[in-house]
């Protein structure tokens, strides 16, 4: 289950990066641009970020309770 789990997060992860790419494509050159794009972006870093600070507590409750 917790590799299925972690492949799932990995083939996300490399959607998202997918996305900023084309993201950074459609700002910056002629390739055309989709509101779902930038959706994608701010969706996926939110994600991350909420992520991000979990594993920070989760590390902080550690080593204070421990």
């Amino acid at each position: 289950m917790r590799d299925a789990l972690r492949r799932v997060a990995i083939g996300l992860y490399l959607l998202w990066l997918l996305l900023v790419v084309l993201l950074i494509l459609g700002r910056y050159t002629s390739f055309p641009l989709l509101d779902a794009v930038r959706s994608g972006v701010v969706f996926g870093a939110a994600v991350l970020t909420v992520v991000g600070a979990g594993q920070l507590l989760r590390e902080g409750y550690r080593r204070v309770a421990g």
